[in-house]
């Protein structure tokens, strides 16, 4: 009950536009809750949080219109979650970049994916069939690593990484430039949000409910698109594109940045040809990001033209050992420096995968 009534204080003070990230930080610095501060007098609230007085007074006129009670009833009706800074669902590479959103509004009740390894992909809104190809062949080969494709549900590049995602059995995050209900309001995009959350994604907001999108949200939002993941890969972006403000955010928060090396020729291109001319890593193929990223344990291979994921570093080594001269499991195990019984279990699971083969007499071979 406490702390849904601190919560109920929190959303209230998101309701107010001035008040961002910094200043939410102020607030929880300066007072023991959110409770507190919001039935504070101004002098004492420019006190604890050491704000401008004129910033402060701002606050106070706009916190004069907003009932929490009543607000949060509201809020309660809207089947969206609300993660602060200091939960523990709270993602926790999010928590280190410098300008973290104190909430996120949450759609989808898988909200440990929050925490899960992911790969940002972003890039042109009028994207060219290439890019298309690109995004499509990418995320394909990603999905049975694991990673959660993490885009900003855009027109072009952003929604095909999103739809090819739930198409390959990847999980997904959305990541909005306005607030959520105010998403749904719009057909198209209302329809991929909905497919998102029947697939157990995500689609999440620093901004309320029914907050209207503006040119200055949307670069805002790639910080978080960036802060959330792993590394940002760029897959077609003119001199000029949103998607390189996702790249500029990805290196001062010290991620990896990726780029699609693309047509010379083309507008749509030169932004992401530039990121690679300036150090970022080109990608031709799933499995250089999954090297960058040590994601060996789970290898990609092929079986009977499938993408066979290995999913340990067990079966990694396993299969690395194996070849198309027969071995026992003794000469295996000595070989990996593994239990005979470790190597029985693991030599089961990649039979099951299609990715060796018993062929009598206890010796295994490479399929």
């Amino acid at each position: 009950m406490k702390k849904q009534n601190e919560t109920k204080y929190i959303y209230a003070f998101s309701l107010i536009p001035i008040i961002g990230s910094s200043t939410f930080q102020k607030i929880s610095k300066g007072f023991p809750d959110f409770k507190t501060a919001w039935h504070s007098n101004l002098s004492d609230f420019i006190k604890q949080t050491r704000l401008r007085e004129d910033s402060a007074q701002k606050i106070f006129t706009l916190k004069e219109k907003i009932n929490p009670e009543q607000e949060w009833n509201k809020f309660e009706t809207t089947g969206l979650k609300l993660v602060v800074f200091k939960d523990i669902n709270y993602p926790k590479r999010l928590r280190e970049i410098k300008t973290a959103p104190f909430v996120l509004f949450c759609l989808g009740n898988n909200l440990t994916l929050l925490q899960e390894k992911q790969l940002a992909i972003v890039g042109a809104r009028k994207n060219s069939a290439y890019g298309q190809m690109a995004t499509e062949k990418i995320v394909t080969e990603i999905a049975p690593s694991g990673l959660t494709i993490t885009s900003g549900l855009a027109y072009g590049i952003d929604q095909i990484a999103h739809r090819t995602a739930l198409k390959s059995g990847a999980k997904t995050i959305a990541v909005l430039g306005s607030g959520i209900n105010e998403a749904l309001n719009r057909t198209p995009t209302k329809n991929l949000i909905e497919e998102i959350i029947d697939q157990n994604g995500l689609v999440i907001s620093e901004y309320p409910p029914n907050y209207r999108s503006s040119r200055f949200t949307f670069p805002a939002r790639n910080r978080i698109i960036s802060g959330l993941s792993l590394g940002t890969l760029v897959i077609e972006a003119g001199e000029k594109s949103g998607a390189l403000i996702t790249a500029r955010y990805a290196l001062e928060q010290n991620r990896e940045v990726f780029a699609i090396p693309g047509n010379i020729f083309s507008p749509n291109s030169a932004g992401s040809n530039n990121l690679i001319k300036q150090g970022a890593q080109p990608i031709t193929s799933a499995n250089d990001i999954l090297e960058i990223f040590n994601f060996a344990t789970n290898a990609i291979v092929k079986s009977d033209n499938k993408n066979v994921i290995l999913t340990n570093e067990t079966e990694n080594k396993v299969y690395s050992v194996l070849s198309f001269d027969p071995l026992t499991i003794d000469q295996l195990a000595k070989k990996c420096q593994l239990d005979t019984a470790i190597i029985s279990t693991t030599l089961s699971m990649l039979e099951l995968k299609g990715l060796s083969q018993n062929i009598g007499g206890g010796r295994f071979v490479r399929k």
